[in-house]
């Protein structure tokens, strides 16, 4: 099994670590001031370089440094420290400076005596132009502190200018037992900070790695997935409120890596495997919803449904109570996604708030992000704010776009000049900085820590992904990079919530806004109500949804000019921009007050005109293509569709596209808490339900047209939360629809009933499968 010191064997025995300078400082107390090495890179004239070398010899260590002091002209010193301690198992013995004449004395082969020949004539050809770049040169300072261990193991710390490094190296010759040289390097990973090298075993087990994001969809992503989530069956967990992290377990220790990858260290465990778990942090807990690398294999390829099969097995005990298992369900059904909604809250910690839910199809890898789904409680976006203006990261927010109430943007513009006076010069002193304060600001999780005071001034430092995709390989490769940036003021970033345009807090964690595409998809979701009361059973956003789905895909295959015949309030307005022109007929004065305004928003309102008449008196005076109606159908009776035709048949030189409930397909009422869809009219000895008033015209006109056959019968219809309420239409039969149209030369071209969608209850299921579309022409 491929263990963690395994690899670094595998790397010719040697590591390399950066470490915290407060943390090595101790380590390299040099007394001698003659200790101190400087280097230098000297450029001749006729460009050579003589570059500082590092000479390795059995039992010597050499490094030429050159060191100039401005008030002498001293010859170039080597300077060889060379420190061993002991202590029973460590030896220690401190030799005394070698100089040049006794490196050549020790060292006679020909090769390494033309080596220094060649390097003592590049001296001696730039010597003066060399000393006098020299007298200008500030030497740069270098503390280096060498262990050498009896088992061959050599340690070196040093402190390079800002920077500081440890180095762990095995001799060739050295053959150290696999145990003993894990507990070696356990042993300096507890005492140390080995951040980087952390980093770099992280991407080491996992190439390209990159923070994977589950996507907010819109009704029509949910409408398409609806289906492959169903058969592939998905997985649903509450979404914590928390602080992304990444835990890594190496050889029983514990780590953290936030989002802007800094490594802290947890604990140590009892669990002896090596294992990546993504998670989110909150109050001092970790609580994982993946596993993505577990036992010397990388799991990103596999099916979120094996990755949580394998997290399921592993024994959360064993982590000291820093983890917690999560309650993640699996579901095949829409029943099981509305149960799990209902009682979410119930599942995990009540001390750990949640605010929504996190939805993955069970087939999707972890590259696969845009298969995993965020629905929220409230659609809030992060934006920056620079006193004046929004924004996506780079991209500016039209503050219509926000739409903040001017207490709302006050409120944003008062928080932000506290910002910046606590960033200010005179509050400097307050403010941490992230070289001193590193530790402590990782438990804090307030990545405003990366933040430097130089030269007086603020700097916020993060790590921006860079993604290159390359294709001249039999499979595209995504490489992912990260660069460090440095912003000249350390932004302020804000919570809004999109749903009630208002304030919601500072994030002061947040050191980058949302991306301009994660605003966009947040916004949608906003706008078409997305949330988690649209799978509630009372909800019927998801059905409303469906059935303008229904519509779109009609109208998408048509274009020229269109005549929409009970238009309502304009529901269907962004349906039509394919059209060059658009006639609407609706007799409701209250519903044309509707349809202007959303007509007067639209970029396609000088093709849109209004005709305030009922279809069956309407003059037309144009040619149109194509003729719609949806819904408005079932008010009418079969003698309503006769006349309509006769009026208008002669206007319409295309198609006529009508979608209707189809009282042939009826089966049984429904009753539930989203829909009410009865009978009215139950046999020939009880004509009228009490459903009815008697007293009403609805009571008379209903047995009218049922006594005369106008209609099959009356069905009332209430629609929860939308503008059906109590509504009475007709029941129509298509093929007594299918006769009349015949009757005006109108031919079917296409007729067929609505496909179920996955995303809804029973109830509404039913009721949508009364829908029927018929497609007539009247052109051979």
């Amino acid at each position: 099994m491929m263990t963690f010191y395994y690899f670094i064997f595998k790397i010719n025995l040697s590591i390399e670590v950066l470490l915290d300078s407060s943390q090595i400082k101790r380590y390299l107390k040099i007394e001698d001031k003659s200790k101190i090495e400087s280097k230098s890179i000297i450029k001749s004239g006729n460009s050579k370089n003589i570059k500082i070398e590092i000479l390795n010899q059995s039992n010597y260590k050499y490094e030429n440094i050159t060191n100039k002091n401005d008030n002498n002209n001293n010859d170039s010193i080597f300077n060889k420290d060379k420190s061993v301690f002991n202590n029973n198992s460590i030896i220690n013995n401190d030799s005394n400076l070698k100089t040049e004449s006794k490196y050549i004395e020790k060292n006679k082969s020909e090769k390494e005596i033309t080596e220094y020949a060649i390097y003592k004539e590049m001296n001696d050809i730039d010597a003066k132009f060399s000393l006098s770049i020299l007298k200008y040169i500030t030497p740069i300072t270098k503390k280096r502190r060498s262990f050498m261990m009896k088992n061959g193991a050599l340690i070196d710390m040093t402190v390079f200018d800002d920077k500081n490094q440890l180095e762990i190296e095995f001799m060739n010759n050295t053959y150290l037992e696999k145990d003993n040289i894990m507990n070696m390097i356990h042993s300096i990973m507890v005492s140390l900070d080995c951040s980087n090298f952390i980093l770099d075993y992280l991407f080491f087990l996992m190439p390209n790695y990159e923070f994977q994001k589950p996507i907010t969809p819109s009704l029509d992503i949910l409408y398409k997935e609806a289906k492959n989530l169903i058969n592939d069956t998905f997985y649903i967990a509450a979404k914590t409120d928390g602080f992304r992290r990444l835990i890594i377990i190496i050889n029983n220790l514990m780590f953290s890596i936030s989002e802007n990858f800094h490594v802290e260290y947890i604990c140590q465990t009892k669990a002896d495997n090596h294992m990546v778990l993504d998670c989110e942090y909150l109050n001092g807990k970790f609580i994982p919803f993946d596993l993505i690398y577990y036992n010397d294999e990388d799991l990103r390829h596999k099916s979120y449904s094996d990755r949580i099969n394998i997290m399921n097995a592993i024994n959360f005990e064993e982590f000291n109570n820093k983890i917690i298992k999560k309650n993640i369900t699996k579901c095949s059904s829409f029943s099981e996604l509305q149960n799990f909604i209902i009682s979410f809250n119930k599942f995990d910690n009540p001390s750990i708030p949640n605010d929504g839910i996190i939805i993955t199809n069970g087939q999707s890898s972890y590259y696969d992000n845009v298969k995993v789904y965020k629905i929220k409680t409230r659609n809030t976006v992060d934006l920056r704010f620079n006193g004046r203006y929004f924004y996506a990261r780079d991209h500016l927010i039209k503050k219509s776009t926000v739409n903040l109430p001017f207490s709302e943007y006050k409120e944003v513009c008062l928080r932000y000049h506290q910002h910046k006076k606590f960033y200010s010069i005179k509050n400097m002193k307050n403010v941490p900085n992230n070289k001193d304060n590193n530790r402590n600001n990782n438990k804090n999780n307030n990545n405003k820590s990366n933040t430097e005071i130089i030269d007086n001034k603020f700097y916020c430092y993060y790590y921006r992904k860079q993604v290159e995709m390359i294709n001249d390989v039999p499979t595209k490769t995504r490489i992912v990079t990260y660069h460090l940036v440095r912003e000249k003021k350390v932004p302020f970033i804000v919570e809004i919530n999109l749903d009630n345009n208002s304030f919601v807090k500072e994030r002061k964690d947040k050191y980058t806004s949302n991306s301009i595409n994660t605003f966009n998809s947040i916004l949608i979701a906003s706008y078409q109500k997305v949330n988690l009361e649209i799978f509630t059973p009372s909800s019927t956003v998801l059905m409303r949804k469906y059935h303008n789905i229904i519509k779109q895909n009609i109208l998408h295959k048509y274009k020229g000019n269109l005549l929409d015949i009970g238009t309502g309030n304009g529901g269907d307005l962004h349906k039509w921009k394919n059209f060059r022109k658009i006639v609407c007929v609706e007799p409701d004065r209250e519903k044309i007050k509707v349809m202007k305004e959303r007509i007067s928003k639209s970029e396609i309102r000088n093709r849109i005109s209004i005709l305030q008449n009922i279809i069956q008196n309407v003059e037309l005076n144009d040619i149109y293509d194509v003729a719609t109606c949806f819904f408005a159908l079932n008010d009418f009776t079969y003698r309503d569709i006769d006349n309509m035709l006769k009026n208008i048949g002669r206007n319409i030189n295309g198609t006529f596209v009508i979608l209707f409930f189809d009282s042939k397909s009826f089966k049984e009422n429904i009753e539930s808490s989203s829909i009410l869809y009865k009978k009215c009219i139950i046999d020939d000895i009880t004509p009228i339900k009490n459903l009815l008033d008697k007293e009403s015209p609805i009571y008379l006109l209903g047995t009218l047209r049922y006594l005369h056959k106008e209609c099959d019968n009356i069905m009332l219809v209430n629609i929860h939360n939308s503008n059906v309420i109590n509504h009475y239409e007709n029941a129509i039969h298509s093929e007594k629809i299918i006769e009349i149209f015949k009757k005006h030369h109108f031919n079917i071209t296409n007729h067929y009933q609505i496909e179920p969608f996955s995303f809804l209850d029973s109830s509404q299921k039913l009721y949508s499968s009364y829908l029927k579309v018929i497609e007539f022409s009247n052109v051979d």
